[in-house]
């Protein structure tokens, strides 16, 4: 369960990243309305949000008490597929 949260923490940061390259120069628009509204309100905000929340799963990551017990497993799954497809759509516009 551990592994999943830690790659959902680095799809998070690097689809921030990836976002942020490829709307300043024009590639691609944030799909997330309410990302969009972020990176339009501040893009280095954008990425500082992006940033804090992978910082954040990352420390879900060494709490010991943290429960993964359902649906919390199942949920992570399908962000890791859906966060899988994302980048698969970054690689389009990048290749």
């Amino acid at each position: 369960m551990k592994w999943i949260f830690a790659y959902l923490a680095f799809l998070n940061f690097l689809d921030g990243f990836i976002t942020y390259i490829g709307i300043q120069y024009g590639h691609i628009k944030e799909g997330n309305p309410l990302m969009e509204l972020v990176y339009n309100a501040n893009p280095v905000f954008f990425l500082v949000l992006k940033l804090v929340l992978s910082c954040f799963l990352v420390a879900l990551i060494s709490v010991k008490s943290v429960s993964f017990r359902r649906p919390i497993p199942e949920l992570s799954f399908i962000a890791s597929v859906l966060y899988t497809a994302v980048m698969v759509l970054h690689l389009n516009w990048i290749i």
